[in-house]
């Protein structure tokens, strides 16, 4: 008899949700998924806390989700959170509420358990033969996962992501080629320490989750026409800079505050590229919600 399992990544930037239906042979088939923009990880860099305002928005969402999840007959509801609640004081104050008031069971992760759940996600679309480095850019947190045929070879996660990259470095919007610059430059400052990257030289550079499918998209934008290539990447970030985040959400179909982080995640996604030198490039979907499945199923034969 088929099952069916809800799950929901509390990222720093996107809620995301999910209803993966599982057949006896063990097919997976998402028939539901839907995004909030709630952006918990807003100011938590400089406050130390989740805004009241957002705690409650994602308090709502969640519920909302949870009632979206019951009429599927779901068999369980399931969620991790990130970046945000790693480091916000009322992180914990949070999963209280989630626990008391919903029918949610959501824990907090390490970047190294999410960078964990993003290659079990991704893992089976990657080639059976070959490198390739994930790179998983969120709002709080850039995950770096590096594969051998399947296999992971290392992973991190690093303290830089696209909303406390833009929430740093820019102050009006469109940014401008400076703010990007200026972006571009610190995002260098918090990834020179990696250790997955000097060995990770790739025949291809996986960008996954919202800012690698947004970035992709951009690019493709016929009034934009930038082919999507390591060798012409640098191009996007001047193109993107002068974008206003309403033109970009109305182009990607996005909430307008997630449009306004896209260049600060570009800027990422530069540097890596740059690190890295791919000879190929990849968008794909996050794969932590793939993941929670995943370790769900194997959990529950």
């Amino acid at each position: 008899m088929p099952r069916r399992i809800a799950v929901v990544d509390m990222g720093s930037n996107t809620l995301k949700f999910s209803i993966t239906e599982v057949d006896d042979a063990g097919g997976e088939r998402v028939i539901h998924a839907h995004a909030e923009t709630v952006r918990l990880g807003a100011g938590v860099a400089v406050s130390g806390s989740i805004d009241p305002e957002r705690f409650d928005r994602a308090l709502a969402a969640l519920r909302d989700y949870e009632a979206i999840a019951r009429s599927f007959d779901v068999d369980a509801c399931v969620g991790v959170a990130t970046a945000a609640l790693r480091m916000a004081r009322n992180g914990a104050d949070l999963l209280d509420r989630i626990g008391g008031t919903t029918g949610w069971t959501v824990h907090v992760v390490s970047g190294q358990e999410e960078a964990q759940l993003a290659f079990e996600g991704l893992v089976r679309s990657l080639p059976e033969q070959g490198n390739s480095l994930l790179v998983d850019i969120g709002g709080g947190s850039t995950e770096l996962i590096q594969v051998a045929d399947r296999k992971l070879i290392a992973s991190e996660s690093i303290d830089v992501g696209s909303g406390t990259l833009a929430d740093r470095c820019f102050t009006s919007d469109p940014p401008g080629l400076p703010a990007v610059h200026d972006a571009l430059r610190v995002a260098k400052e918090e990834l020179s320490g990696s250790t997955v990257m000097p060995n990770a030289e790739a025949a291809r550079v996986v960008l996954s989750g919202g800012n690698g499918q947004f970035l992709k998209s951009f690019a493709e934008w016929p009034a934009i026409a930038i082919p999507f290539t390591p060798d012409r990447f640098h191009d996007v970030l001047p193109a993107i800079a002068s974008r206003a985040s309403h033109d970009l959400a109305r182009y990607l179909d996005i909430a307008q505050e997630r449009a306004r982080m896209l260049p600060a995640g570009a800027a990422i996604a530069m540097v890596v590229i740059e690190r890295t030198r791919p000879v190929k490039i990849e968008a794909a979907p996050s794969g932590i919600r793939g993941g929670l499945v995943a370790r769900w199923i194997a959990s529950h034969p």
